[in-house]
């Protein structure tokens, strides 16, 4: 079975909520509300991997870093983040966002949902 990357998200907690909502009230069947959560990670992996062209770069203070089951967790802080969206040229005019610290976790690929 493949990791739920994305279950955490804001995103996935919204469907979540709206999900549990429609099967209370007997609009959705709970099979389907299963089924779409389950479709979720795919659906964003996929998004990810073929319809966003952006550049990004990172950088700050690296704090702690970890590895375990094929994932790297990252904690850094005065961190500066510079995103190009639309995947070509430098990222020399790209905005800057900065915040005081930022925790990125970095999952092989295999974990992926297929």
């Amino acid at each position: 079975m493949a990791a739920q990357l994305y279950s955490n998200t804001q995103l996935a907690q919204a469907l979540y909520e709206v999900l549990q909502e429609l099967v209370g009230d007997g609009k959705v069947p709970e099979e389907l509300a299963v089924a779409t959560l389950d479709q979720l990670d795919q659906s964003i992996l996929s998004a990810l991997k073929n319809e966003i062209p952006a550049k990004s770069e990172v950088k700050g203070n690296l704090d702690t870093y970890k590895y375990y089951d094929n994932v790297w967790q990252f904690t850094l802080s005065n961190v500066a983040f510079k995103l190009n969206a639309s995947g070509t040229g430098s990222l020399k005019k790209a905005p800057e966002v900065t915040c005081d610290k930022a925790k990125i976790v970095c999952v092989d690929i295999k974990l992926a949902p297929q």
